[in-house]
């Protein structure tokens, strides 16, 4: 399955003025949303803790931490935005967390998944960066060329699968399904060829003509 494309405003390369940009390097990162509720996730289990201890005490919403999320409109736009498969108590505890993020932030160190897919992103931001397997240029470069960066990304990823680099490997896997669609995206004949085509057939028929 090809990653989703980030929202916002696309533009299409030279060589392919039909076919819009993949957003680059965001396309291959993991999304902020995602991010969000793996956090949320590994919360889970301070939330709980949290609610527990402050229903056990008998404490008002007051007793509980009161920091608050600058950005608080739209995390919880985001958590309105559940599929109805959370139960209510784990709708509370992401309530908690939503109204507790800051405050929660200083435990998100302890939450592994989380700091992986922060780990993820940045690895994939230094690919991009350093200009790895020619990141920067995926959105001009021909089938040919994705082919020749994906045996690239593809022995380096089993290096990192067999080192057992967890970060390398998921950051390459994902670059490797960006590549992938971008290739899937692309026309068989580009405009390039399209016109030198077309500008042979005109001269073999100027010249057949004379």
């Amino acid at each position: 399955m090809y990653l989703q494309l980030h929202d916002g405003p696309t533009m299409a390369s030279a060589r392919y003025p039909r076919t819009p940009d993949l957003r680059l390097p965001d396309a291959a990162k993991v999304s902020n949303r995602q991010i969000l509720f793996q956090a949320i996730d590994e919360g889970g289990n301070y939330a709980v803790k949290q609610l527990e201890k402050a229903k056990a005490k008998q404490n008002t919403q007051e007793d509980l931490p009161t920091l608050s999320l600058d950005n608080l409109e739209e995390l919880e736009e985001l958590l309105d935005e559940n599929d109805g498969t959370m139960g209510k108590w784990w709708v509370d505890v992401a309530l908690f967390i939503a109204k507790n993020f800051k405050a929660i932030l200083d435990f998100l160190k302890n939450f592994a998944k989380t700091v992986q897919l922060y780990k993820i992103n940045n690895k994939i931001q230094d690919y991009y960066d350093i200009n790895q397997y020619s990141f920067q240029q995926l959105n001009e470069m021909t089938p040919q060329q994705i082919d020749g960066q994906l045996k690239l990304i593809s022995g380096d990823l089993l290096n990192a699968t067999a080192e057992k680099r967890e970060v390398d490997a998921i950051s390459l896997s994902r670059m490797s399904q960006v590549y992938q669609q971008r290739k899937a995206m692309l026309p068989i004949i580009d405009q390039r060829t399209m016109l030198l085509i077309g500008g042979g057939l005109l001269a073999y028929l100027f010249f057949k003509n004379k």
